[in-house]
């Protein structure tokens, strides 16, 4: 019997995915998820280094608790409380960071690690598919201690962690990572640093909305942070007493932290034509499904599951001329592009009222399957058989 047992043990490929904070459920914990779908069907037994290891919640918020109980959890560091004065806070920061790749335990024979949340956070001396989410990362480790800083006294402070983090920058180049882009952008700015990438992938869109009958008012759905600019979706609203406008989200514990009376700010701002709703979007799914338009004000690089989600249920896409989600109205071909507020508001206005068959909802949720979370396991699934063939090559 123990003989069988390390005969079945041998044939088992293992494969970990990190993704250290996973208490915040966006976006990224959407797409780790996919990523242990896509892992699991492949015959692998993956092994998820997270926090918050919790397949209810994973259910109750995505539906996707079934995949993460098919997973091992590997435990990590709680998440980081500075100890020190904040004036060391960077320094704090690092240390944490290496702490807390150094704690999680990698399995015996495991084929590859698979980070999901950030680009630093990788294993040297394995392989590592790394899903990039915007350019942060980067530019944080080729840049502080030189051009962020210009006084000698601020350079002499930050040079120790500028070698740390040109360290990094060297090792996230080597031949055993492979980063996955979920942009044009980051794909085009990876080509100008000369990292090992994939093409460009969106990411899963959850396409389980449905065509309802259209009325006229815009909505988002989004988590009520400063990065999600929904102080612009709020001014436009202002600009249009005449319609109605909608913001679906929540702020988790951590994020509460992180912004102190945010929430509170964006509630005494809100017109009278304008109200949040503070759930969860899975729970009032209809709020997007009977929206004409989905307003996604963010200029963040990566592609957003929410507007794809919106677009599935026919909502006409209405975002800023940069960021992701311009790109996804450009590779779409439906919806519009504004570069200031006056110019939101008039396209806004134009949208609500138009019947042109390029806003057809049946018309953009057709468009919008490119978005879909099939196409985005296949994608994966394609990439990861890819690479590994050429590991096995490299490495026979």
């Amino acid at each position: 019997m123990e003989l069988l047992l390390g005969r079945r043990r041998a044939t088992i490929r293992d494969a970990i995915v990190i993704h250290p904070r996973f208490t915040l459920y966006g976006g990224g914990e959407v797409i780790g998820l996919h990523v242990c779908k896509v892992l699991q069907e492949l015959g692998y037994h993956v092994h998820l280094a997270c926090d918050n290891f919790s397949p209810e919640e994973a259910d109750h918020h995505f539906g996707l608790g079934e995949i993460m109980k098919k997973c091992t959890h590997v435990p990590v560091l709680r998440e980081f409380s500075p100890f020190l004065t904040r004036r060391f806070l960077a320094y704090q920061r690092a240390i944490y960071g290496i702490r807390l790749l150094n704690s999680i335990k990698i399995p015996d024979n495991c084929d590859f690690v698979f980070s999901t949340q950030s680009m630093l956070y990788f294993k040297p001396d394995l392989f590592n598919f790394c899903v990039a989410y915007d350019l942060a990362d980067f530019f944080y480790a080729h840049r502080i201690g030189s051009t962020m800083t210009k006084s000698v006294l601020k350079s002499i402070y930050y040079y120790p962690l500028q070698r740390l983090y040109k360290h990094y920058a060297i090792r996230m180049s080597e031949k055993e990572n492979f980063f996955i882009p979920l942009s044009r952008a980051i794909e085009q700015s990876m080509d100008t640093l000369h990292y090992p990438h994939s093409r460009f992938v969106f990411p899963p869109c959850d396409m389980s909305f449905r065509l309802l009958p259209k009325e006229k008012y815009a909505v988002n759905t989004s988590r009520l942070v400063p990065s999600k600019r929904l102080e612009d979706f709020i001014e436009i609203a202002r600009r249009l007493p005449q319609y109605k406008f909608v913001i679906v989200g929540k702020m988790s514990k951590t994020e509460e932290d992180l912004f102190p009376n945010y929430r509170e700010k964006l509630l005494d701002s809100l017109p009278s034509n304008a109200k949040l709703v503070e759930a969860l979007v899975r729970e009032c799914k209809d709020s997007v499904e009977r929206a004409k338009l989905y307003l996604y004000p963010s200029v963040e690089p990566g592609v957003s599951i929410s507007l794809g989600q919106a677009m599935g249920a026919g909502c006409i896409p209405i975002t800023p001329s940069v960021g992701g989600g311009a790109e996804m109205v450009e590779a779409s071909g439906v919806g519009y592009m504004y570069r200031s507020l006056d110019e939101a508001a008039e396209i806004v206005e134009h949208a609500l009222e138009s019947d042109a068959p390029r806003d057809n909802p049946e018309h953009i949720a057709e468009r919008a399957q490119i978005f879909s979370a099939d196409s985005f396991d296949e994608r994966i699934r394609t990439i990861i058989e890819e690479r590994v063939v050429k590991m096995q090559s490299l490495h026979p």
